[in-house]
């Protein structure tokens, strides 16, 4: 706050010299050269200090409030490193229970369409049966019939039986 209030009365304080001559106002901008310099040394000297270097001149009092520092810094951090871990478990959860939701849709689709098979397989393995009768002829197992009375649509149990083997 100190600092502030010093750089407003600096900042009056230029703007009333470059009312009144050019010379006032090269001293104003000198000396907030002199404390910008300053004050970057200061912070240059606080964060070796606080990489722990340049410790040889700091007493018991300093270096006790040094490490003060660092252990907030660290709480900070770890703070940090926790909130981010908490969000991206949260993100992953929530991404597993879309996985598992979408597993579950895929589950009951694929029961559909077992299912779907097996009366497909129990319709061919009927009209098989009347056909066998009708021209009273058997089939050995394994051997396909080239004929199919009656049904025009195309059945692929080839594919159904590959999908449910891979179960």
């Amino acid at each position: 706050m100190k600092s502030i209030i010093e750089r407003y009365q600096e900042a009056r304080d230029l703007e009333h010299c470059r009312l009144l001559n050019p010379v006032s106002e090269a001293k104003i901008w000198q000396r907030e050269v002199t404390t910008l310099r300053q004050q970057v040394q200061n912070l240059q000297h606080n964060n070796r200090q606080l990489l722990g270097e340049e410790l040889s001149s700091l007493n018991i009092r300093d270096l006790q409030f040094l490490q003060s520092q660092v252990e907030m810094s660290l709480h900070s951090v770890r703070k940090r490193k926790e909130h981010l871990l908490a969000e991206e478990i949260q993100e992953l959860n929530h991404k597993g229970f879309l996985v598992h939701k979408e597993n579950i849709e895929l589950q009951k689709k694929f029961s559909i369409a077992y299912q779907h098979n097996i009366e497909l397989q129990r319709k061919l393995s009927g009209v098989m049966t009347s056909s066998e009768q009708a021209t009273g002829s058997s089939k050995a197992p394994g051997e396909s019939t080239t004929r199919c009375s009656g049904a025009r649509e195309p059945i692929d149990l080839e594919l159904c039986q590959e999908e449910h083997a891979d179960e």
